[in-house]
């Protein structure tokens, strides 16, 4: 891509950004003079999809790209300027703004006045009135998403969800509907977008968690750590305490980020009146308490308030009894029922019938919905890779049941494996408060919190699960990392091989062993386990890689190409070993080789978003030059 003109015409510059979805470029127009500077939102179209589901996912990003561009001439957003298609892929180009992101004046602990705050939420509701207004809705507004011109200091909203938009039409089977990375944007994500459901107030909730952002002075990661599961089980977030701020303006906040959205704010405009309003009028809120001509179903936490309204003890008793008797005749065989449904899916995943038991556990729930047959099910769309419907299974069997740890430990490992760690977190912590007896859920907190980079809290969860379950060698594997990136390497080295005691075959536990050996210097320890492990597992790619590294170490230049080539040969898109046998290279003075690795290890990098290896691969090549 550095080298070639896309469509002909746009000169790359940079790497912008990216996520799970698109990736975006700072390129120069070539066609005009001065080749002035765009953006380049970029979508890889999946290549397993049919030409017949290519060509309507085809259609309709041309189609959104089209109305974009025609509500794109106004002051507050950039204007598209084009949007093509090469080979695999989809291109739109718009208006580069030149500005400072609001992400530069919200930032981490300089929490800002509430009158500034007002202001900037009054400045982003008017655009979203325009926007709203066309039938648009943005669907990922983020401090970095609105940029501060330099020219008139205007705020222009900018990075319309147009590929996520797609992406819920046209290719779920591949991109899942989560918008949630561990950069923080989950944060400005309201429950309801994340199972799928979109209106004009999902902005408003991600416009409400900047402010709440800007006036505590918090990150986007630890606002998520504030959320908490009420006693309805539904999602709500603790931020008061972290702000001075008035009861008015906390008010209209705490509504715009309802977790419900139908009691959320529907339009911008009506935020507007609020905040227009001196003093703010109290804000609508519907409570069990709300007149209303529909009455909850019985297994509704309202139900219970409604209750309570009877007006004598024996009217309410005798009432009771009427419900607790329809329940039993019109239930119990129904549940009954379930238990059989249960029953014949869990003997169909035995014999690895995914698809078969969902659509038992789907009867089941059909039967009789509660909070186990969710769970079922979610864990069968968990091992069939439908992550987001194992999601939502999870959640719903939480609703109905919030003290279900087990709900909790496996809608956390769902959320890890989406790239949502800090909700991964929050689900793992949540568990061990219901039940902290339970050294996997500990692991596996461990594995997020070392994600995040906090190694030795990962440290104190494996720890606690060896203590809880001393055969447990994950917790040993795990925490031989964890110390050996702390360069506690002899520590490392003991974990690993009380691994290995446990379970002989563990290729992970060689592997690991070999890295804490080889950076402790012992290269020939560290070899004979990489050795090991590849007796073990030929096809893995990441043991010849590492022995590769101990090779070079060794002197062995030739030695350390061919491992590196054998890691290729496994595991084509193995970013580091080409990056590492391009150095090799260079030094052995073969630029063309080293060249052409470096080339592919930009490009493997920038198809998965890693801007950090891009950049490095980019360095080697300029100084090839």
């Amino acid at each position: 891509m550095v080298n070639q003109l896309l469509n002909g015409r746009y000169q790359f510059i940079k790497v912008l950004g990216s996520d799970e979805l698109e990736q975006t470029y700072l390129v120069g127009d070539t066609k005009l003079p001065g080749y002035p500077k765009c953006v380049i939102r970029h979508l890889q179209l999946p290549i397993s999809k049919t030409p017949r589901t290519l060509s309507f996912v085809l259609t309709l990003l041309k189609k959104k790209a089209e109305t974009l561009k025609g509500f794109s001439k106004h002051h507050h957003l950039p204007e598209i300027l084009d949007y093509f298609e090469e080979g695999n892929n989809f291109y739109l180009v718009e208006e580069f703004v030149l500005g400072q992101p609001l992400s530069d004046e919200i930032v981490p602990n300089r929490p800002l006045a509430e009158e500034y705050v007002v202001k900037l939420l009054q400045e982003i509701l008017e655009i979203l009135v325009v926007v709203h207004g066309w039938g648009l809705v943005h669907r990922c507004i983020k401090p970095s998403s609105l940029i501060r011109r330099k020219t008139d200091g205007t705020l222009v909203l900018t990075g319309f969800g147009i590929f996520k938009a797609i992406g819920a039409q046209g290719m779920r089977s591949q991109i899942n509907e989560s918008e949630t990375h561990t950069n923080g944007s989950s944060a400005y994500v309201p429950p309801d977008q994340l199972q799928g459901q979109l209106n004009f107030n999902s902005d408003l909730y991600a416009v409400g968690m900047i402010c709440i952002q800007a006036l505590t002075g918090l990150s986007a990661e630890d606002l998520l750590k504030l959320a908490f599961i009420n006693p309805s089980g539904i999602r709500e977030l603790s931020w008061r305490d972290h702000a001075h701020v008035s009861s008015k303006l906390m008010m209209i906040l705490d509504r715009m980020v309802h977790p419900d959205g139908d009691q959320r704010y529907q339009q911008a405009s009506e935020v507007l009146d609020d905040l227009g309003r001196s003093p703010y009028r109290e804000p609508d809120f519907k409570t069990s308490a709300s007149t209303t001509t529909t009455l909850p179903r019985p297994e509704s936490p309202l139900w219970a308030d409604r209750v309570k309204h009877f007006r004598t003890p024996a009217i309410a008793a005798l009432i009771g009894l009427a419900l607790i008797a329809i329940a039993i005749a019109t239930r119990l065989p129904q549940s009954l029922l379930s238990r059989y449904f249960l029953h014949r899916g869990s003997d169909q995943e035995q014999r690895n019938e995914t698809q078969e038991a969902i659509a038992s556990y789907t009867q089941a729930i059909q039967a009789n919905p509660d909070s186990h047959a969710y769970y079922q099910r979610g864990l069968a769309y968990s091992h069939a890779h439908q992550l987001q419907k194992a999601l939502d299974d999870l959640t719903k069997a939480i609703q109905l049941n919030p003290k279900l740890a087990e709900a909790y430990y496996q809608r956390g490992n769902t959320l890890f494996e989406l790239g949502d760690t800090q909700r991964a977190l929050a689900d793992y912590t949540q568990s061990l408060q219901i039940n902290p007896k339970q050294a996997r859920v500990y692991v596996n907190r461990g594995t997020a919190r070392a994600e995040t980079g906090d190694e030795q809290s990962a440290i104190a969860d494996y720890t606690q699960a060896i203590q809880l379950d001393p055969n447990l060698t994950e917790a040993y594997l795990n925490r031989c990392l964890s110390r050996s990136n702390l360069e506690d390497h002899q520590g490392a080295i003991a974990d690993c091989t009380q691994a290995i005691n446990l379970q002989p075959n563990s290729v992970l536990a060689y592997q690991n062993r070999g890295l804490a050996r080889r950076r402790v210097g012992d290269l020939t320890g560290a070899i004979a386990d990489f050795n090991i492990a590849i007796r073990l597992n030929p096809q893995d790619a990441d043991p010849y890689y590492n022995r590769g590294l101990a090779r070079y170490d060794l002197g062995d230049k030739q030695g350390a190409i061919a491992d590196y080539t054998a890691a290729i040969q496994n595991d084509p898109n193995h970013v580091f070993a080409y990056y590492d046998r391009g150095l090799v290279r260079l030094e052995q003075g073969d630029k063309e080789g080293a060249i052409a690795d470096f080339q592919q290890s930009a490009k493997l990098c920038l198809d998965s978003g890693r801007t950090g290896c891009y950049q490095d691969a980019q360095f080697q090549l300029n100084q090839l030059k």
